[in-house]
């Protein structure tokens, strides 16, 4: 793997004869050509032009959660998005559902009926993206579930929909539904993971994305026993997911976005990224800078150039003292919240006041301290706590971890209010 550099310096230094080689490179690099066939080839969805119309992708999800339907899965898919939906949810969510949510994860619940409908349509109320009904059974007993959908793939939430929604179905008379209501967005493994409430109004919704979905739906089902006709229509649909859109879409759909990657292209992209960043970078900085482009693309390239830029040269450590004297001594930037945990622990200064102001941190996008349990799957795979590891803090017979992967935001809103509570407690940036 290359070693990371500054992308002012890839700008300079290839001459005409080093980006020649590096292009011949380029072109017969393996993973190039495996990226080039796969990119170069448009989804069924894409030739459509439905590849990010949301009836589309609300109509594939129905069909797939469908246990009638002619993929002969049964109820497998159902019982998975069960699992995304727990795996989803926050710690309220998790409470109010605990009896529910631990048959789901147990697998201790079985599938009597299910309805599912798209687009359905409630007088005075809304058009409903994918709802289902359940008949379900688990710890001895029956239960009726109802699951709401809104499904947001390119737009924002408007007119109020999910509190019209959840207004309208917690007001029905008929007591023995229990309702599940879901936000569905295209939103990154990282971004969601960095919620701390869902981006909808109604935040009784569980907000997940369509990352999940390939993680832990469509890549387990590809994993099983299935047809060929099955396996290709899902591959097709997975292909959409990934395939940036380009200018054959209408302008209300965002152009480049990617709604997700399976792990196999991820794990190519990482590659081929750190094989050919000098050349990547190199040939953005020479769209950024050629008069012949569209100025909207210019400025694009330029701003995301000076991001990488910025990331890749802030190397900056960090120093922390207490009542003037340093106890720790140059760390990284993402062990600032641990370091600053451990020293007050140190100290002895977390009694129950500490614990709570360290606890219920709002400060920054997420939330400071974490039960195991606690954790999301989301924030388990992208290393925002280290489970795997022994607990990093002791309080009252609980083991807690400290988030981790902190940004320039985060880092400076929570000295900010860790200082103002702790006089005592300073930091330095070392550049």
């Amino acid at each position: 793997m290359n070693e990371k550099m500054d992308v002012d310096e890839s700008f300079d230094d290839l001459s005409i004869d080093q980006i020649r080689n590096e292009i011949i490179k380029f072109k017969n690099d393996i993973g190039s050509q495996r990226l080039d066939n796969y990119y170069s080839t448009k989804s069924y969805s894409e030739i459509l032009g439905v590849s990010r119309r949301e009836l589309s992708h609300s109509n594939f999800i129905a069909w797939l959660l469908n246990d009638q339907e002619s993929h002969d899965l049964s109820s497998y898919p159902i019982k998975k998005f069960l699992e995304i939906l727990v795996i989803s949810s926050k710690n309220s969510q998790s409470q109010k559902h605990k009896e529910l949510f631990d048959a789901i994860i147990t697998g201790d619940l079985s599938i009597n009926s299910l309805k599912i409908f798209t687009e359905m349509s409630i007088k005075d109320v809304g058009r409903i993206d994918i709802f289902i009904e359940l008949n379900i059974s688990f710890s001895g007993k029956q239960q009726k579930l109802r699951i709401i959908v809104e499904n947001k793939v390119t737009s924002k939430e408007h007119s109020d929909q999910t509190v019209r929604y959840f207004d309208y179905f917690e007001s029905l008379e008929d007591k023995t539904w229990n309702n599940l209501y879901i936000y569905l967005t295209p939103l990154s493994g990282i971004e969601l993971s960095e919620l701390s409430e869902p981006e909808c109004l109604c935040k009784e919704y569980i907000q997940t994305n369509y990352q999940n979905l390939v993680d832990y739906l469509l890549e387990p089902i590809l994993n099983k026993n299935i047809s060929r006709k099955t396996e290709n229509i899902i591959k097709e649909y997975l292909q959409a997911l990934s395939q940036p859109t380009q200018n054959n879409e209408d302008e209300e759909h965002r152009q480049g976005l990617i709604m997700a990657i399976g792990n196999e292209e991820r794990d190519l992209l990482t590659k081929f990224w750190d094989k050919n960043q000098k050349l990547i970078l190199s040939a953005l900085y020479a769209i950024s800078s050629d008069p012949d482009q569209e100025k909207d693309i210019r400025d694009n390239i330029s701003s995301a150039l000076k991001s990488i830029s910025s990331n890749q040269k802030d190397r900056s450590l960090l120093s922390i003292f207490y009542n003037g004297e340093l106890q720790v001594d140059k760390i990284k930037k993402s062990d600032l919240g641990y370091s600053t945990v451990h020293l007050l622990d140190e100290k002895n200064l977390i009694d129950q006041e500490m614990f709570s102001f360290l606890s219920n941190d709002r400060s920054c996008s997420f939330q400071l301290l974490k039960l195991k349990e606690e954790m999301t799957q989301t924030e388990i795979r992208y290393s925002k706590y280290r489970p795997n590891t022994e607990p990093e803090l002791i309080f009252d017979n609980k083991g807690y971890y400290v988030a981790r992967n902190w940004g320039v935001g985060n880092i400076q809103n929570f000295i900010k209010k860790v200082t103002k509570k702790i006089p005592l407690l300073s930091y330095e940036v070392h550049e």
